[in-house]
């Protein structure tokens, strides 16, 4: 049978409307692959919500105690002062030490952070021979002082972010500090005993060659 003008205009138009619907069929399907993609991201994100909710509140229950705020505050002491000797005593200088299961009072966390930081000193000076020994001690404080401070203040910003910088904890930080810098200014000033002791001692001997020269 031969297509007439007519006929042909009813299969174009045909044409068009299946193509039409093909069209928006794959809308239909992408505009479900895309809502699917979209739950499939949305229940990602609540799982991994809930896992750092439940990560977080663990973090929050063992560090509302005390000793473990303490232990957090030595790691993050002892990374503070590897930060700043590295530039001056080379990469790493200070080894990291992380205890456990040991004392973490406030006493006994200031004797290590002390220990550890002041273990470096002998090191320090002997880069820098022709300066005093106040100078020494001056100059080494400045490094390490900078070190200590940044790993006060990051276990602080840790504990508050925890909302657990509060009363125990807050208090164990603040003595922890305070006989930080009461442990440095004693091992200030023995150095400086032992310097002048050195001093008196070696003085003889330089009087006696002096005589025997003569």
């Amino acid at each position: 049978m031969a297509i007439t003008p007519n006929t042909a205009s009813i299969v174009a138009k045909k044409s068009t409307q299946t193509a039409n619907a093909q069209q928006n069929q794959a809308a239909q399907d992408n505009k479900r692959a895309v809502d699917n993609k979209g739950i499939e991201s949305s229940a990602a994100k609540a799982r991994q919500a809930q896992n750092v909710a439940i990560l977080k509140a663990n973090e929050q229950v063992s560090l509302s105690s005390n000793n473990d705020s303490l232990s957090l505050l030595y790691k993050t002491a002892l990374e503070g002062i590897n930060a700043e000797l590295e530039p001056v005593l080379g990469e790493n200088a200070a080894q990291k030490i992380y205890d456990s299961g040991v004392d973490t009072s406030p006493e006994a966390t200031a004797e290590r952070i002390i220990a550890f930081a002041t273990s470096f000193y002998s090191r320090y000076k002997e880069l820098n021979p022709d300066r005093t020994e106040q100078e020494q001690l001056d100059n080494f404080f400045a490094v390490i002082g900078g070190g200590i401070e940044k790993g006060f203040a990051d276990a602080k910003d840790i504990l508050k972010g925890l909302k657990v910088y509060e009363g125990e904890v807050e208090d164990g930080i603040d003595q922890t500090y305070a006989k930080v810098m009461a442990g440095l200014e004693t091992f200030s000033q023995k150095m400086l005993e032992l310097a002048e002791q050195a001093t008196k001692e070696n003085a003889p001997e330089s009087s006696n060659q002096a005589d025997t020269s003569n």
